[in-house]
């Protein structure tokens, strides 16, 4: 089972995963176990859709690390966001529909404790046609899987209560998931412009947590609606809303430091990092490895150190599945994730520099955290390397730990 790009896809290639139906993510689009028609890969590129699963005979045990159930969790919080979200656009009385949004929360929280894949395995939902909705998910998703790692620190941060109260992620989730709700008071030409906003447009941008406080303040705990409000504010105090602008209440922290909530702490590494991996409409979405450069260099003194340390042993710079090209010609598969050494993933040997399948690729694997002379220099025919340095040079660090 393998990765491929959209715009990769070759005459004969099995699907070895369904590609769900955008408007409805429980239908599908084409079934697995079928051989994808070329005709309509112009169709799944509009519909946005970035990669899908193919059959590859010498990958097959990925299916074993890369759990569907995982996929239909995601499918079901994605339709009760978008099923609820829908009906307040259409009607501004209905009511955020909490209940279902915490009943399927408490589902896919219950599959990741008790899974032994989301360690490793980051799996978005790339390919619905709503962004808000779907990045939602996706924060919603990444969050859970972060806080699952930071529970001690979530204890020390949270000690106003119980060890079990404070490392419940629930409301974390539940703020995640509507982190952006706010949105839905924008215009809608403000929010699909695809050049730069002006000022007057940027500052509208940024009023969406004030309006999304507004709408979940009094129907959802404390914890939760700080999501709303503070997941814009960084740990070096800057971000938005600016402290004049909150509300006036004993709940609402100061915008710096370690006064931002841990749960708005652990948002905004989420959100961000979904809302460049994916493709928006002023905007392609970005390979991981380089979002995770940008996000070491660019955002510097943005996040808690803690939850930043954290959240890039959690984010594989090379999802697995993902063909990559090594420094020697050699082209290969990632397998395994090494949170020691997150560029330096396990890989399987696919072809040789001149194009030549490996007979027997299951006795080609490599750990390149165990071959300094080799590296992976390019995904999907991009250079990689200038993402590389910064990367590489936090793994030293922690190698010295």
């Amino acid at each position: 089972m393998l990765r491929v790009p959209v715009h990769k896809i070759q005459p004969g290639m099995i699907l070895a995963r369904p590609v769900p139906l955008p408007s409805d993510p429980f239908r599908y689009l084409l079934q697995r176990d079928i051989e994808i028609p070329m005709d309509l890969v112009p169709r799944l590129k509009q519909l946005g859709i970035l990669e899908v699963w193919v059959r590859h005979r010498d990958l097959e045990f990925l299916e074993e690390i890369i759990d569907e159930e995982l996929s239909d969790r995601q499918r079901e919080v994605y339709m009760n966001v978008r099923r609820n979200f829908e009906s307040i656009m259409h009607d501004s009385n209905t009511e955020l529909d909490m209940v279902n949004f915490q009943q399927s929360i408490s589902e896919l929280f219950t599959f990741l404790k008790k899974t032994s894949c989301p360690d490793i395995l980051l799996q978005k939902l790339d390919a619905f046609d709503n962004y808000l909705m779907s990045h939602s998910t996706n924060t919603c998703y990444l969050a859970l899987l972060l806080g699952m790692k930071l529970e001690r620190y979530l204890i020390d941060q949270r000690r106003h209560k119980t060890a079990r109260d404070a490392k419940d992620l629930h409301l974390l989730a539940l703020g995640c998931l509507l982190h952006d709700i706010g949105k839905m008071q924008i215009s809608k030409k403000i929010l699909h412009k695809p050049g730069k906003l002006t000022d007057e447009e940027m500052a509208e941008m940024q009023r969406h947590p004030n309006y999304g406080y507004d709408m979940v303040k009094g129907s959802m705990p404390a914890p939760a609606t700080q999501i709303v409000l503070n997941h814009h504010q960084r740990f070096n105090g800057t971000g938005y809303p600016k402290r004049t602008d909150y509300k006036t209440s004993a709940e609402l922290p100061a915008p710096a430091d370690r006064q931002i909530p841990i749960f708005s702490r652990i948002a905004i590494m989420a959100d961000i990092y979904d809302a460049a991996t994916t493709r928006r409409c002023y905007s392609e979405a970005k390979p991981p490895v380089q979002v995770l450069h940008e996000m070491r260099t660019w955002c510097r003194g943005f996040f808690d150190p803690v939850v930043e340390e954290a959240f890039y042993r959690t984010v594989p710079a090379f999802p697995i599945g993902q063909i990559v090209t090594l420094s020697d010609g050699v082209e290969a598969v990632v397998v395994d994730f090494n949170p020691d050494y997150p560029v330096r993933p396990k890989v399987q040997c696919l072809r040789t520099p001149d194009g030549r399948r490996f007979e027997h690729p299951a006795l080609e694997e490599i750990d390149l955290a165990l071959h300094i002379d080799l590296e992976i220099v390019s995904v999907d025919g991009t250079d990689v390397r200038p993402y590389m340095a910064s990367q590489e040079s936090a793994e030293s660090v922690l190698a010295l730990v």
